[in-house]
């Protein structure tokens, strides 16, 4: 192999870039960018691109870029050997191929096992919804729309224009909705369950565990009310609720997101970087929610509450309804895993626009699916299915389907784009979590199940294909959205292998 000190210096220049690039964003990526190729318009999240320039600085001996130039001169590969070239001072006696083919060779021999532990593995599922008890209850519902939607009885809802809400069907000693226990209760079945699952097949091997959990805590922190009671001495403290469920779930780091309706999703993309950082061999991602007063009449503030319930997609969409929920997910390193599972989770992408606090910007979505498909090393043509977040509200579902047919263009029509939130609720902080189970069970078992509730589908989507019934098309690359309040959106990207 050529030595590199030896090559024509703007050559060992792009080496060094897309060596840099490639420790960052993955070799193969890196060394097929076209040189003048915009990092933005491939979904290059801006934080590797400063940390990218930071160690090219170094590299090059160049003087710190100040910030109102950076974005001009970081923006593509040419722009940076350009600048680098023009300002460095050599390489500094650094050797890196110059041969983008034989890089990525290179590359890709070295990273082998780092880019087989860049996807975990999807081993255990655990999951309480509306539609009861497990994965079986789930899909069963999903199909008939028959879940347990029901008054809420626990706290006082006469001034709202509706009183109903998703509950998990009732089970002997389960703590009753309005109770301190109840957020704990959902949490603890959840995850042990994911983690039978988990042992069921991988055997009763034990490694160091994390927890991720995402939820908007809306059940987890009693109200003022409930703290009064205590100090008045009228009720025993709730913090005794949650001694029964308190025992220790995992023996490694618990890590709590909170970005609202996106905090699920966010919560498998946090497990996914503390896999692959080698942090922990697995991590147990748990998304639950209860229907607590605060979250009910803050979305009722809003008006953003359906009597009716959720209508993706459909004319007669006026917003949601609410769930509770705990869905839970088991990742492994894939070189550490002893079995298949379900599915890999390939790569996340994140965005947040703060542009109004619950109108979704669709190019902040198009921002977090570009992302996360550059993160999973897709191409955006071998995306064969998507679980929406399409809460059924007037602008959120336009939001979402402007940002997926700027990322998928022609092909959008040919994609299965499917909502679980007319059949589940609105799972709230947990509904990133469910709604990525309902993806990897849809690639598990090869079966796009329907959008219900798209009686009066909107007219400008009639080319598209919005789950309209259930199909036998089995995907092999799916993907899952959530949107949050405050403009806070996820993408996560599965794959059947």
């Amino acid at each position: 192999m050529q030595d590199d000190r030896q090559a024509p210096a703007a050559d060992r220049t792009e080496a060094l870039v897309r060596h840099r690039l490639g420790a960052r964003i993955g070799a193969q990526l890196a060394h097929v960018l076209d040189r003048g190729e915009k990092f933005h318009d491939v979904g290059i999240d801006s934080l590797d691109i400063v940390v990218v320039l930071a160690e090219l600085e170094r590299d090059f001996a160049v003087e710190r870029i100040a910030d109102g130039e950076l974005w001009d001169i970081a923006d593509s590969v040419d722009a940076l050997v350009r600048y680098l070239d023009a300002h460095g001072q050599g390489t500094r006696g650094l050797a890196v191929s110059t041969s983008g083919a034989a890089a990525a060779r290179a590359e890709g021999v070295a990273e082998s096992g780092a880019d087989a532990d860049r996807a975990p593995v999807v081993t255990g599922i655990g999951v309480l919804t509306p539609g009861g008890v497990g994965t079986e209850a789930m899909w069963r519902v999903c199909l008939t729309g028959d879940g347990e939607f029901r008054e809420i009885t626990h706290f006082d809802v006469s001034r709202t224009g509706t009183r109903i809400a998703g509950f998990v069907p009732d089970e002997p000693g389960a703590p009753a909705p309005g109770d301190a226990a109840r957020l704990p209760y959902l949490l603890h079945r959840a995850v042990t369950a994911a983690l039978a699952d988990a042992r069921e097949a991988t055997g009763a091997r034990e490694v160091p565990t994390a927890l991720v959990l995402g939820t908007t805590d809306s059940g987890g922190c009693p109200g003022t009310e409930v703290w009064r009671a205590w100090a008045e001495g009228t009720r025993p403290s709730p913090e005794a609720g949650w001694q029964p469920y308190g025992a220790p779930l995992v023996d490694g780091p618990v890590v709590q997101v909170g970005n609202a309706s996106a905090a699920g999703a966010t919560a498998l993309g946090v497990a996914t970087d503390l896999l692959r950082d080698g942090v922990v061999e697995r991590v147990v991602v748990c998304g639950v929610d209860t229907v607590t007063e605060t979250a009910f009449h803050g979305l009722a503030s809003l008006r953003t509450l359906n009597p009716r319930g959720c209508r993706p997609f459909s004319t007669r969409r006026a917003g949601i309804r609410i769930s509770e929920c705990g869905a839970a997910m088991v990742l492994e390193r894939a070189t550490a895993a002893t079995t298949p599972g379900y599915a890999r989770l390939r790569g996340w992408g994140s965005s947040n626009e703060a542009s109004q606090a619950a109108r979704p910007d669709h190019e902040g979505v198009a921002k977090a699916v570009r992302r996360a498909l550059a993160d999973a090393r897709t191409e955006p043509g071998l995306l064969d299915y998507v679980n929406a977040h399409a809460a059924g509200t007037r602008h959120g579902d336009i939001a979402e389907i402007r940002a997926l047919e700027q990322v998928l263009g022609d092909r959008l029509p040919k994609v299965p784009v499917v909502s679980t939130k007319a059949a589940l609720g609105h799972c709230q902080g947990a509904a990133g979590t469910v709604e990525a189970i309902m993806t990897v069970l849809t690639l598990a078992r090869g079966e796009v199940l329907p959008t219900l509730g798209l009686e009066d589908r909107d007219p400008r989507w009639d080319h598209l294909n919005l789950g309209d019934r259930a199909t036998q098309a089995p995907p092999s690359v799916g993907m899952t959205i959530s949107c949050g309040l405050g403009g806070s959106n996820v993408a996560v990207v599965f794959s059947r292998d």
